[in-house]
């Protein structure tokens, strides 16, 4: 487990506890799967770091599926739709 330091989507600085996902195609976007509160209950999301904005989720003890998860949600909607989304967000460095 890694920290990384974020500025959430709502402009607030927030230190998440996890481990980096890196997804072929989108090298320089930096994806941060993490703890997070799921249906009021434990659970895991995936977070793109620049934006702060969670790309996909999931309940607790599903964590190994989060990889799988994260890349068909961006083959299925592309990376132009992806930078649509997280707007004003700079690319990872």
């Amino acid at each position: 487990m890694e920290k990384f330091l974020i500025r959430n989507e709502f402009g607030q600085s927030q230190e998440l506890l996890g481990e980096e996902l890196v997804v072929p195609g989108f090298e320089e976007m930096q994806f941060i799967l993490h703890a997070w509160l799921y249906d009021k209950r434990g659970g895991w999301a995936v977070t793109e770091r620049s934006s702060g904005k969670r790309i996909t989720s999931g309940p607790a003890g599903t964590e190994h599926a989060a990889q799988d998860q994260l890349e068909r949600q961006l083959k299925l909607h592309g990376k132009e739709a992806l930078m649509r989304v997280l707007g004003q967000g700079k690319l990872s460095s």
